[in-house]
């Protein structure tokens, strides 16, 4: 089951008119809070970007502690569709940086698939970070250009300048008032990933994909300026799947417990310490639920 694509090119005008009034609404709430507070010094006004703490990344819970159907808030998965020799792709980073810095970054799950004709893989450059099964999703969703991302699986690619509102209208309770399953990981056994849905609302029906991603990667970036940052620091890099390209068929009633075991295996050019599991659900209609756990490496 794989999520439905759409032309981009025929969403663009809807996609615009359904996400004006929520992005209107976070705009004219910013510059409220920006008008009733002119007296903060400008340089206290900025957000660094780039310089996510790898503590921001949840840390894994004890088991014999977890409220399985507690009701837990909605996250959202932002594929970041990126590469090395992309100017414009740090300015994609920045602005998911700044909107997990808005929203939680509990909240926001932002993976970069190093892909397509600005990637580059590691036979052309050592340093490189693109994949094959980065280039399956860039050719999968028709990528046209870099930095495009897609959000939720649901509206098809994204340019950047609809992000914002997409991701606003994504998070709004209105439109999400419960998540439909919780998502546990626990990686407290070596090489292994046991994964537990919980059923929340209604009968959860889709595919549950595992992936591994390295944070903190100094490696070289083309910049917005025209110039190469060789020691630039790469997050949320996609490293591979655990269960596959498009993931594992998966089925939860309300009330009712999925729980799987899986197994992984480490490149030595990756640090342990800076791996995480990202898992999500999604199915026909998109993201269902999405995670992001840090490998426990205390084992």
């Amino acid at each position: 089951m794989k999520t439905v694509r759409k032309n981009q090119k025929e969403l663009l005008p809807a996609i615009r008119k359904k996400y004006f009034f929520s992005l209107l609404g976070l705009v004219i709430s910013h510059c409220c809070l920006f008008l009733s507070c002119s007296d903060i010094d400008e340089a206290d006004r900025l957000t660094p970007v780039n310089t996510i703490s790898r503590d921001t990344i949840p840390e894994p819970e004890p088991q014999d502690t977890i409220d399985y159907f507690a009701p837990y808030q909605r996250c959202i998965l932002i594929e970041d569709f990126t590469g090395q020799d992309c100017v414009n792709c740090p300015n994609a980073t920045d602005l998911i940086a700044s909107l997990q810095e808005m929203y939680g970054h509990d909240r926001i799950v932002a993976v970069g698939i190093h892909s397509g004709p600005l990637g580059v893989k590691p036979e052309k450059n050592a340093e490189g970070l693109a994949t094959d099964m980065g280039d399956t999703y860039y050719n999968y969703w028709k990528i046209e250009m870099q930095p495009y991302g897609v959000i939720d699986r649901s509206d098809g690619p994204l340019a950047t300048d609809l992000w914002t509102a997409k991701t606003n209208w994504d998070l709004a309770a209105e439109q999400w008032p419960a998540t439909q399953c919780n998502i546990f990981v626990d990686t407290t056994k070596p090489n292994t990933i046991h994964v537990t849905l919980a059923g929340m609302k209604g009968s959860v029906d889709g595919k549950l994909q595992l992936w591994l991603t390295e944070d903190n990667i100094q490696a070289f970036q083309k910049m917005p300026d025209g110039t190469t940052n060789k020691t630039y620091v790469h997050h949320h890099v996609l490293r591979n799947a655990v269960n596959g390209t498009w993931g594992d068929d998966c089925s939860v009633a309300q009330g009712q417990l999925w729980e799987r075991d899986y197994t992984y295996t480490l490149n030595d050019a990756w640090k342990p310490e800076n791996i995480s599991i990202v898992a999500f659900v999604y199915n026909d209609a998109g993201v269902v639920q999405a995670t992001k756990v840090k490998l426990n490496t205390n084992k």
